[in-house]
């Protein structure tokens, strides 16, 4: 069948068919090659989102940042980030510690600090991030911090999540002296073993950690029997932090009423005034201060009289925390070093 325009001109309608189906298929190679580049630039962005977030990563768990201890700062704009425990010990010689974020640090990011110190100068404004710490003790609850990262979260398909364990001190550093199960194993170590807690008073050696200031002394004496285990510590404190701080003895819930008992003392006043625990949070301040009304530095003891059925889950830890500072919903594992979860999320910044 012929058609005839206008002009003259005839065409075939199996020619217009074919020429039809032409279009169609070159079209649909088209889109198709389209859609596998697509693709394939999203594999690569991802390869690449996944690349930088995983280096990232390991610059801040593995490195303490710069200047040293830039948490105490009050400007950061000098700071290299970097999140890892600096050691302050003076017997260890690493400098800082591996697979570990320091909770002070976290807490400067979380306070406005993050797109300063990671978009800006980690990621260089080319992504958006996340960083969020689950506790692997599920008493503790874990921290989130983001840079306006919530809300383009659900619709992209390009974010990246990177894992890894490491160890975050919390409340640790405020801990003076405290009692776990490795201490019940050595309670009755020499002191001699332990050099660097050792201190003089009127020439004679005590040690914070393992002698008792009971010893020796005739029908005062802390001596174990069939029920009761003594575990005693002591610990040296000035006027100055007696005054910037309140002091607490916070106990886990397997110590309180279990016919468990506490002795405050010092290295001059002996005392047997056996207090029951009854409560996981004990404040100290106003049995402290009656020492220092003509001291300027005092070494106290902190005696545990613990029944033996209960021993292996007595816990306590003393602590020295700024007066400004709630610590009302705070269990004893906030003041211990856990393991925990670190997951970095991050995409690409179209804007």
């Amino acid at each position: 069948m012929f058609l005839k325009d206008s002009r003259g001109l005839t065409f075939s309608t199996n020619m217009l068919i074919i020429l039809f189906i032409l279009i169609l298929v070159f079209g649909a190679i088209v889109n198709i090659i389209d859609i596998s580049s697509e693709k394939t630039m999203n594999s690569l962005e991802v390869e690449e989102i996944e690349r930088i977030t995983n280096e990232i990563v390991d610059i801040l768990i593995n490195n303490p940042g710069t200047p040293k201890h830039w948490e105490n700062l009050y400007n950061f704009n000098i700071v290299n980030p970097g999140l890892s425990i600096e050691n302050s010990s003076e017997v260890n010689d690493e400098e800082f510690y591996l697979n570990t974020v320091s909770f002070k640090k976290l807490q400067i990011l979380k306070n406005g600090e993050y797109g300063n110190l990671i978009t800006k100068k980690l990621f260089k404004n080319k992504m958006k991030s996340s960083i969020s710490v689950y506790p692997i003790n599920s008493n503790i609850d874990p921290i989130i911090i983001s840079d306006d990262f919530n809300n383009y979260e659900t619709s992209s398909s390009n974010i990246i999540a990177v894992n890894r364990t490491v160890r975050c001190d919390f409340y640790s550093d405020l801990s003076i002296i405290s009692v776990s199960n490795i201490d019940k194993i050595n309670s009755k170590v020499s002191s001699e073993t332990n050099s660097e807690n050792n201190f003089k008073i009127n020439n004679n050696l005590y040690n914070t950690l393992d002698l008792c200031n009971h010893r020796n002394i005739e029908k005062n004496e802390h001596v174990d029997d069939e029920k009761y285990e003594w575990i005693c510590k002591g610990f040296k404190l000035n006027k100055n932090d007696f005054e910037e701080k309140n002091y607490y003895i916070i106990f886990n819930e397997n110590s309180v009423n279990k016919e468990n008992y506490w002795i405050l003392d010092t290295i001059k006043n002996h005392s047997n005034d056996e207090k029951i625990i009854n409560s996981n949070k004990i404040n100290l301040n106003d049995h402290l201060i009656q020492f220092f009304e003509n001291e300027n530095s005092m070494v106290f003891y902190l005696h545990s009289k613990i029944n033996k059925n209960n021993i292996d889950k007595y816990e306590y830890v003393l602590i020295g925390v700024p007066k400004d500072l709630d610590i009302s919903s705070f269990n004893i594992d906030y003041f211990k070093k856990q393991e925990c979860y670190f997951i970095m999320r991050s995409y690409y910044d179209e804007n």
